[in-house]
C-alpha cells in the first residue's frame, strides 16, 4: 500500500516537472520570437548612394558607362504581429553616361527610378534572423544620348520600363552590443518590359516600341549597422533577352521606307555603396 502510494506521489511529481518544464520551453520560445535590434520593426531608411554603371549590348558592341552617379533610397517599413512585415522600397539614381557604339558621345543624361512593394516574415536561427520576402516592382530607366557622334552618328531618347518580381532572402546578425551585420541576397524575375526608342528625334524616323518579357536580375548587398547608421557595398545585375521584333517606317527623299526593328539581348551592372541613416 505504501510503496504504491509513494508510486503516486513520484509519478505526481514528475508530471508537475514535466509541465514546468514544458512551460519553461514554451516561454523561452515566446521570448526567442524576436531579438532586440535584429527583429524588423516598424520605421523609416533614408540613404545616399553612389555607383558606377554598365550597359552593354555584345551583339550590337554598344557600352553605355558611368561613373559616381549619385542616387538617394527610402524604406519604409511596418511590422506586424507574428513577426511579419511590409516594405516600400523606393530608389532614384541620375548622373552622366558615355556611349560607345556608332562612334562616341560622351556627358550624356541618365537616370531611373526603382518602386517596389514587399513583404515578409523574420525566422530566428541559433540568434540570427534569416527573413524571407518577395514583392512587386517596377524600374523606369532614360537615357538621352541626341546629338552627333563622332562618326555622324545621329542619337536618341531612349526608356526602359521593367515590371519584375523581387524574391529574397534578409539575413541579420549581431557582431557586438552596439553593431550588426546585415546581408541581402534576391533574384528578381522579369515579368513584362517595354523598351521605348524616340526614334523621331532623328529626322524622317518614327518611334518604336519593343516588348521584353524573358529576363531576370539580381542584389547582393551588404551593410554594417551601427546605432542608426548603415553603411556598405551593393551589386545590382540585369540580363535581358532580344526583344519582339517589329516593323517601323522611314522617311527617305520624300519616300517612306520599312524597316524591322528590335531591342538586342543586354546586361546591366551596378556597383556602389550606401550610406543610410534609421528613424
Amino acid at each position: 500500500m505504501f510503496n504504491k502510494l509513494a508510486l503516486l506521489a513520484e509519478n505526481s511529481k514528475i508530471q508537475k516537472l514535466s509541465l514546468a518544464l514544458i512551460f519553461t520551453s514554451l516561454s523561452s520560445l515566446s521570448l526567442a520570437q524576436q531579438i532586440p535590434g535584429l527583429s524588423t520593426v516598424s520605421g523609416h531608411e533614408l540613404g545616399l548612394t553612389i555607383s558606377n554603371y554598365f550597359y552593354k549590348e555584345q551583339s550590337l558592341d554598344v557600352d553605355i558607362k558611368g561613373q559616381n552617379k549619385g542616387g538617394v533610397a527610402y524604406t519604409g517599413t511596418l511590422a506586424f504581429g507574428g513577426n511579419w512585415f511590409a516594405k516600400a522600397d523606393l530608389r532614384y539614381v541620375n548622373g552622366r553616361v558615355d556611349y560607345s557604339g556608332s562612334g562616341t558621345s560622351k556627358g550624356n543624361p541618365d537616370w531611373y527610378y526603382d518602386a517596389r512593394g514587399l513583404f515578409g516574415k523574420d525566422f530566428i536561427v541559433s540568434g540570427h534572423v534569416i527573413a524571407p520576402y518577395a514583392g512587386y516592382g517596377y524600374r523606369y530607366l532614360f537615357n538621352d544620348i541626341r546629338g552627333t557622334s563622332t562618326t555622324g552618328a545621329e542619337g536618341y531618347r531612349r526608356e526602359s520600363n521593367y515590371w519584375y518580381i523581387p524574391i529574397g532572402i534578409n539575413h541579420k546578425m549581431h557582431l557586438t552590443g552596439h553593431s550588426k551585420l546585415e546581408t541581402i541576397i534576391e533574384y528578381d524575375h522579369l515579368l513584362d518590359g517595354k523598351q521605348v526608342s524616340r526614334l523621331s528625334d532623328v529626322p524622317g524616323y518614327s518611334d518604336v516600341k519593343n516588348k521584353q518579357n524573358k529576363g531576370y536580375g539580381y542584389r547582393i548587398s551588404s551593410a554594417y549597422i551601427e546605432n542608426n547608421w548603415a553603411l556598405g557595398p551593393y551589386f545590382y545585375y540585369w540580363n535581358i533577352n532580344q526583344s519582339e521584333i517589329v516593323d517601323s517606317f522611314v522617311v527617305v527623299n520624300g519616300v517612306t521606307q520599312t524597316f524591322t526593328a528590335y531591342e538586342p539581348k543586354n546586361t546591366t551592372k551596378e556597383l556602389g555603396f550606401k550610406v543610410s541613416y534609421k528613424f
